[in-house]
């Protein structure tokens, strides 16, 4: 039986209990929490959107180490990265590029001129809960197109002071230690949360994190709180990442940092080094009673980079280079409406602005030969985003609702080095989303909804068009993806047994990224073509019984160029080709199936054992389809007793050690004519074990 035929085959087997189940005393849903990723706030279940909940507590149970760990337990979202960087969602992705919108506390993180995801420095014992949108939305403007992920950190509601303390020991000499203090006195709250991780890494990749999250409020009523927020994270990492292995050093170098350059050249390619930075204040503002909602948000974030790349070291030391990027970005938001009754119709309209302004200041140099012209790599970066929007609910006898509405963003990128090149480009952009949907019950409901958005290009590539665009690629062409979405969604918490969100969609993306060629030469990223994405998502759990709960999520996705070119090598011959039509062809690295189911036990009380089966279908490495990366499937055990204010766990992931590679080879170019395929891979984690102990109060 082939894995994907028993995955199925154990998801049916489970499905008659699974529905059929006893109720038992219900609890409170993570679906009937409170969202804000979204114009106004509401409960998940009621939310007309494909939205996904991962709460503080499934972050502990699953020992997750970063937010990509966590994330990949969403439908239709996957991990796109070397090193946790990045994830794609819905395959709507794009080379040298970051993806989704990632926000903590409604604070977009939009680090560098490249604007890669940088989810590894997000300390996970800070985090409340993870809000993940897929649908098209308006809340949150321009790269919504690609998905928003929301970080929440916590923060106190109960009177009195409380706290915890916990520390672990895993595998590779990683360990984590993380204090919180928190509560209420009167109508003052406060958070004080600091954590410290290190690791050697699965490659000998020594890692560590140092992080400290403050806040307070005062609470003018039950309704009107006005807070402030400090985070400052402290990251440096030693890795391999950038330095692709080839088949002979995954065989022989697998787990090391440090390897030969090739079977007949023994001299090692180095490690990078990373030293980074971030302080966000925050003044936060948030009023909510039963007609008026107001939310507003101030905010600076400091953010410092030293990067090292030292890959030749020894054989080729003037090519070692230091690069600092020093940014300021300044954001204010502030959204708000009210809800009128007209008897059996209400009406909630709500208003946003949103802006922000980063400035980005990159410098490099050269230690072993500091008369090198850097022109190219020193520059200064300003970007500027104005966002407003409109949007409405209303409400027909509690039963039907239509929820509408419409954004105008403009976006404008300053960008010049020392060379110099200059950019000074703007581009405005028009969204909007409608969605009807039908309550069957507090609990339960099914929408459609039809929504454009757009992603906008990294500064980045507007500074490749400029500098190497010439006539196939002028930074004038270069325009935002533009992605329609049409859904229909379900949502059920039917009991404690059996909760339900399910989703069909179908997007077409027009003028997506990817790389511009002529020969071997590089023209930097362009609108390259169109696509489409057709695919369900299902998510459901529940706990029949006492002593027995269930997880399970889902994924099929179908997306593939509709129009298109692409730089390629044919097979089997391995003849280049410039303009390969693409159309038709699958978007590389986005697998078809995915999913994961888990199991959790309560033989006594006090005791949870649980169990993950995590799968990833087989993925096309190439454009044009010819090269297929094997499906994978890894499993996760966690045992853990809670005893009055005391917790012990013990954990291990992927416990059979699966060999887990992203793998690089897009043009799909082989050794040789007739040869295999000249493929490079990033190493991602193996086996890992690890104990735990942990103190509330």
């Amino acid at each position: 039986m082939t894995r994907r035929a028993a995955f199925l085959f154990f998801f049916f087997l489970l499905w008659p209990t699974l529905s059929f189940a006893e109720d038992q005393t219900e609890t409170i849903h993570k679906m009937d929490e409170v969202v804000v990723t979204s114009t106004h706030k509401a409960k998940a279940v009621d939310t007309p959107a494909s939205l996904s909940i991962i709460t503080g507590e499934e972050l502990e149970e699953m020992g997750a180490k970063n937010v990509v760990e966590a994330l990949e337990r969403i439908p239709g979202v996957v991990d796109s990265s070397t090193k946790g960087r990045s994830v794609v969602i819905r395959g709507n992705k794009s080379a040298m590029a970051g993806g989704p919108v990632i926000l903590i506390d409604g604070v977009p993180q939009k680090m560098g001129d490249y604007r890669y995801s940088e989810f590894n420095f997000i300390p996970i014992d800070q985090i409340d809960r993870i809000e993940v949108l897929r649908s098209a939305g308006i809340a949150y403007g321009p790269g919504a197109a690609r998905g928003v992920i929301h970080v929440i950190t916590k923060k106190s509601t109960t009177q009195g002071t409380h706290g915890n303390i916990s520390a672990s020991y895993g595998s590779w000499d990683s360990h984590d230690k993380n204090a919180s203090l928190y509560g209420m006195k009167e109508k003052f709250d406060y958070q004080l949360n600091a954590g410290h991780y290190h690791t050697d890494g699965y490659e000998e990749e020594e890692e560590n994190r140092l992080s400290v999250l403050g806040r307070a409020g005062y609470n003018l009523s039950d309704a009107t709180r006005i807070g402030l927020r400090v985070n400052h994270i402290d990251y440096d990492n030693h890795t391999v990442e950038g330095f692709r292995k080839g088949q002979w050093q995954l065989e022989n170098y697998r787990r090391k940092i440090h390897f030969p350059k090739s079977e007949t050249d023994p001299d090692l390619i180095w490690h990078n080094e990373k030293e980074q930075e971030s302080t966000t204040s925050a003044l936060e503002f948030s009023h909510q009673d039963e007609k008026r909602f107001l939310d507003a948000s101030l905010s600076w974030t400091a953010y410092d980079e030293e990067f090292r790349r030292l890959k030749d070291r020894y054989d080729n030391p003037d090519a070692v280079y230091h690069e600092n990027s020093e940014q300021d970005t300044y954001t204010f938001t502030l959204s708000g409406g009210y809800h009128f009754d007209f008897g059996s119709v209400g009406y909630t309209p709500s208003f946003g602005f949103n802006y922000e302004d980063i400035d980005n200041t990159v410098n490099r140099r050269y230690p072993n030969d500091p008369d090198k012209n850097t022109n190219k790599y020193n520059f200064d970066l300003q970007e500027k985003m104005y966002g407003v929007f409109w949007d409405n609910d209303v409400f027909f006898n509690e039963e039907w609702n239509l929820k509408f509405g419409a954004r105008v963003d403009k976006a404008e990128v300053n960008f010049e080095d020392k060379v110099p090149t200059v950019v000074d480009e703007s581009r405005n952009m028009f969204s909007y989303s409608i969605a009807p949907s039908y309550h069957f019950s507090e609990k339960a409901m099914v929408y459609v909804s039809a929504g454009r958005n757009y992603w906008f290009p990294t500064p980045r590539y507007y500074a490749w068009a400029v500098e190497r665009g010439g006539t196939l690629n002028p930074v004038e062409d270069l325009e935002p993806e533009e992605v329609m979405t049409w859904e229909l969604g379900y949502k059920h918490v039917l009991s404690q047994a059996f909760t339900i969100n399910a989703t069909l969609y179908y997007s077409d993306y027009k003028d997506k990224f990817g790389s511009v060629y002529e020969g071997t030469t590089s023209h930097g990223q362009g609108n390259i073509g169109d696509a489409e994405a057709k695919g369900i998502e299902l998510e459901a759990d529940g706990r029949p019984c006492s002593y027995f709960g269930y997880r399970l999520a889902a994924a099929y996705q179908d997306i593939e160029w509709t129009s298109g070119t692409a730089s390629v090598y044919l097979h089997p011959d391995n003849t280049r080709v410039r303009n390969a039509d693409i159309s038709g062809k699958q978007i590389y690295w986005v697998p078809e199936f995915s999913g994961f189911v888990g199991l959790d036990f309560y033989p006594v009380e006090g005791l949870k054992v649980s169990v993950d089966i995590n799968y990833m279908g087989e993925r096309y490495v190439d454009y044009l389809n010819q090269i297929e990366y094997p499906d994978k499937t890894t499993v996760d055990a966690r045992i853990a007793y809670t005893w009055k204010h005391w917790k012990v766990w013990v954990l291990g992931k992927n416990l059979f050690d699966e060999e887990i590679e992203y793998v690089s080879n897009s043009s799909g170019q082989l050794t040789e004519a007739n040869g295999e395929p000249l493929n490079y891979y990033y190493v991602q984690d193996g086996l890992y074990l690890e104990a735990g102990l942990g103190y509330q109060f």
